[in-house]
């Protein structure tokens, strides 16, 4: 198979407190501050504080999410006035470098443990304005509070001048040091993954570029219920569309906000060329991130492997891509498959399957030694 995308980097992490939102540091006016249950520190604003904000898109891809709940953090108490919306302020704990979607298997043997990135991943190369997936929701076990285990889509656009690869991603992650039960992520880079900046790169509303829209779903939510191994099975559907000049995101069948597609318009290149226009590959995978030198025994997914299959093994279905000319269809996967170390995670496709599940692949794995959770 061949790969395209940049080659997976060491990653840092680094831990810290809460500190004000962007919000706060611009002056802004703060309706409400609260805190929830998980320590998370919110500050309601009226929505037109953050600049003149879109409408969300008309079309909405059927949110097909098992045993679907309210995913809202919010009770009468901490929810804030009418017409504003929730900000989280960072806590300086999310992990600070992101990577690539795995692209080069023969980098991905290389064996240095530290800092290492592991996958079980997917990938098709498509002209397109977005893609959607419901994504099971697990707690996975992590070895190391600096460990990560998530499951995520990347949209990206590819070989754009002079700087490589742009992204918008989201997904969930299970992050210990930033909080004790997997939450909501977004991601974009406008530069390859070459540093942070406002407008630039970042996570969640760490730097500016995030319009948050909805009430109630925003990054960096905590998530739950989550499913449980020969249990009850829930998942989240994401989507990411862009439309009217925003890379808008859908979580549970909400618009939850936008990426301006205007901040992938730099360094001389016409929108044409860069994501502002239009993704040409989207990655669905599963990663996990090990920070200790012995080889990690971090789980992704649920910890099983993909043969164990529903109720047991984690899952993304239903994967759709909406092309370029704004027609859905399904994700085939055919840009090849990545499996880090198949002794200790794997992937089981079925694209194009024919089922009510459309496109779909279980993954995960116990990571080093084989025993789940441990």
């Amino acid at each position: 198979m061949r790969w395209q995308v940049l080659n997976a980097v060491a990653t840092s992490l680094l831990a810290g407190t809460a500190t004000a939102s962007y919000i706060h540091d611009l002056g802004l006016a703060i309706e409400k501050t609260v805190t929830l249950a998980d320590g998370q520190i919110i500050d309601w604003v009226k929505r037109e504080v953050q600049g003149d904000v879109a409408t969300p898109p008309a079309s909405l891809h059927h949110d097909q999410s098992l045993n679907k709940i309210n995913l809202s953090n919010f009770n009468k108490t901490t929810r804030g006035p009418a017409g504003t919306v929730p900000i989280p302020r960072s806590d300086g704990r999310l992990p600070r470098t992101k990577v690539a979607a795995p692209h080069n298997i023969n980098r991905l043997q290389a064996r240095q443990y530290a800092g290492k990135h592991w996958y079980s991943a997917t990938s098709q190369l498509v002209n397109s304005h977005g893609s959607s997936a419901a994504l099971s929701m697990f707690k996975a076990y992590v070895a190391s509070n600096d460990d990560f285990s998530l499951l995520q889509t990347a949209v990206a656009r590819l070989n754009v001048p002079s700087i490589g690869t742009q992204t918008v991603e989201a997904g969930w992650i299970n992050y210990p040091r930033q909080t004790a039960n997997p939450h909501l992520f977004t991601f974009f880079t406008t530069n390859a993954y070459q540093g942070y900046g406002d407008y630039v790169s970042g996570w969640n509303t760490e730097y500016r570029g995030w319009v948050q829209y909805d009430a109630e779903y925003y990054p960096g939510m905590e998530l739950g219920p989550l499913s449980v191994v020969g249990g009850a099975q829930h998942d989240l559907q994401v989507q990411y569309l862009l439309e009217g000049g925003n890379w808008w995101l859908a979580v549970g069948g909400r618009w939850a906000g936008y990426y301006p597609a205007s901040m992938f318009v730099t360094r001389g290149n016409g929108a044409a060329s860069t994501l502002a226009d239009h993704a040409d590959s989207v990655d669905w995978y599963g990663e996990t991130y090990q920070s200790e030198g012995p080889l990690t025994t971090t789980d992704m997914g649920s910890g099983h492997f993909a043969g164990d299959g529903y109720a047991k093994a984690a899952y993304i279905r239903n994967i759709l891509i909406t092309g370029a000319d704004d027609a859905d269809g399904d994700y085939d996967g055919s840009k090849g498959v990545v499996v880090s170390d198949s002794n200790r995670y794997s992937i089981d496709t079925h694209f194009r399957s024919g089922t009510a599940w459309g496109s779909y692949f279980y993954l995960g794995g116990p990571g080093a030694g084989g025993v789940i959770g441990d």
